[in-house]
């Protein structure tokens, strides 16, 4: 699998009122780690949003360790080679310093026109991204 790193500070903001990092927010840095990931992919997500939707249908996030105001973590983002117009992305989350596993993850999109039409095939742009961002990656 080929992983896209993003460092994200944790901002106090994302803590709760020990300065524990809330675990609603692992999802939030998981769609920071898709929006970098379709950026070294090429893909312009806010041009791709005009017609295509990506919902959310499923998502898994296992906490590990927690994470606190004034870290630095690492968010590896992988996506899984598409069979149909399903993606899936894989994520770990780490500690920077020490490189402390905190959480991993998982996050199934289907893919719908922007009239919520399913769409069953991948657009040709978009499969082609894909296919040059993974190379020979299985």
């Amino acid at each position: 699998m080929k992983w896209v790193k993003t460092e994200l500070d944790v901002r106090y903001v994302e803590c709760d009122p020990m300065n524990v990092v809330h675990h609603s927010n692992y999802l939030v840095w998981f769609e920071i780690g898709r929006i970098a990931l379709a950026g070294e992919a090429g893909i312009d997500f806010s041009r791709l949003s005009e017609e295509i939707y990506l919902p959310v249908i499923d998502f898994r996030c296992q906490l590990k360790d927690s994470a606190r105001f004034g870290q630095t973590v690492v968010v590896e983002t992988a996506l899984e080679r598409p069979t149909k117009a399903l993606l899936e992305f894989k994520y770990r989350v780490y500690r920077k310093q020490g490189r402390q596993l905190l959480a991993t993850g998982e996050t199934r999109h289907a893919m719908t026109s922007s009239a919520g039409q399913l769409i069953v095939r991948i657009p040709e742009e978009v499969q082609q991204k894909i296919d040059n961002f993974l190379g020979g990656i299985v």
